[in-house]
């Protein structure tokens, strides 16, 4: 016997006939059927990609160098500034990670030790960072980063004093 439908709606174009199987979509990142993500295998496994970009940076400087059109030169010099900073952003990641992977292991040692645990916190983890940057730097190129980081404060807490005073 054939489906009753309303007559108060209204029908639409395309109606529904046969109800078929819906395609299920699965995005492999979020499904347990693909794994666990190890990054350190990735970083093994895809670890040429970095030295293809460093080629790739090289042969930039060189086209940059020859290249008399300055249109194109800028074009170039834009790409080869993304690539840089993507770069030392990459470095810096590996750097906290490396710093937060030490952190953790030192800290599981002492539980181990009895110690109680203690978990990070994002502040505690910026002063750690903080602290292996300046380490790893000259004398003078702390000063240098001090030196701007006051001025920077200087120009933000400028901008909020008053250009005048008014009468009320």
């Amino acid at each position: 016997r054939p489906m009753e439908v309303s007559s108060k709606k209204p029908v639409s174009r395309a109606r529904t006939v046969v109800e078929l199987p819906k395609r299920q979509i699965r995005d492999p990142r979020f499904e347990s059927l693909s794994g666990r993500f190890n990054e350190d295998l990735f970083k093994r496994s895809y670890g040429f990609l970095s030295d293809y970009r460093a080629d790739e940076m090289k042969q930039l400087r060189e086209q940059i160098a020859k290249t008399k059109n300055i249109q194109e030169r800028e074009r170039m010099d834009r790409t080869l500034q993304k690539m840089i900073s993507k770069q030392k952003s990459k470095e810096r990641d590996d750097d906290r990670k490396k710093l937060k992977s030490e952190w953790k292991k030192s800290e599981l040692d002492m539980v181990k030790r009895g110690k109680k645990p203690f978990f990070l916190k994002k502040a505690d983890a910026k002063k750690l960072e903080l602290v292996s940057k300046f380490k790893n730097m000259s004398p003078k190129e702390v000063d240098k980063v001090l030196e701007k980081r006051r001025k920077r404060n200087a120009a933000k807490e400028h901008r909020f004093m008053p250009y005048e005073r008014r009468s009320a």
